[in-house]
């Protein structure tokens, strides 16, 4: 039953969350935020915002802990399982996995994002990946592992390529960008 309600909850909140976040941002991220600690996902300190579309793997949900001052953009994946090593097994053994069968075996892992750290659109983050503080993750980019403070990492594998701070200051000079 418990199962249930927050299937229903998290339900309300892809569907709702969209109007809620266009009437008002603020009255969004507080009732958000509330729902993804209930749920058991770890958030330590404040999200700047957290796209209403973002995905949270529902495996484990207390695998998940996300930084003060994060925004987490459109259509993001945060995946704490993965089942490859069912089909590498089975490549061995020629064992068929199923729920039927007792279960498929599967990795599980965290995800952690650091403080001040941005997360591009269609981002996906997989199992076991530690994002650093101050970080900023490109749109589409698949990560995985660590990720160290200041790095800016794009692509698929995602790979780092600059740092932060000096990626900003290039910008402050040539003030290329909008308030």
């Amino acid at each position: 039953m418990k199962r249930v309600f927050r299937f229903l909850r998290t339900s309300f909140y892809r569907v709702f969350g969209k109007t809620i976040n266009r009437i008002s941002v603020r009255k969004y991220m507080q009732l958000y935020v509330n729902h993804l600690c209930k749920l058991g996902i770890i958030i330590d300190g404040e999200p700047n915002y957290i796209s209403p579309d973002t995905y949270f793997d529902s495996h484990k949900y207390s695998n998940i802990t996300l930084g003060n001052g994060i925004v987490i953009s459109r259509e993001v994946l945060l995946l704490t399982h993965d089942y490859s090593i069912a089909r590498g097994i089975e490549s061995i053994n020629g064992k068929t996995w199923s729920y039927e069968t007792g279960g498929v075996p599967h990795f599980v892992g965290e995800i952690r994002i650091g403080r001040n750290s941005f997360i591009g659109a269609k981002a996906i983050l997989l199992p076991n990946t530690y994002i650093g503080e101050n970080c900023i993750i490109g749109a589409g980019a698949v990560v995985k592992g660590l990720v160290p403070d200041n790095s800016i990492v794009i692509g698929n594998p995602a790979k780092i390529i600059a740092k932060t701070d000096e990626w900003a200051r290039k910008h402050i000079e040539k003030q290329d960008y909008v308030v």
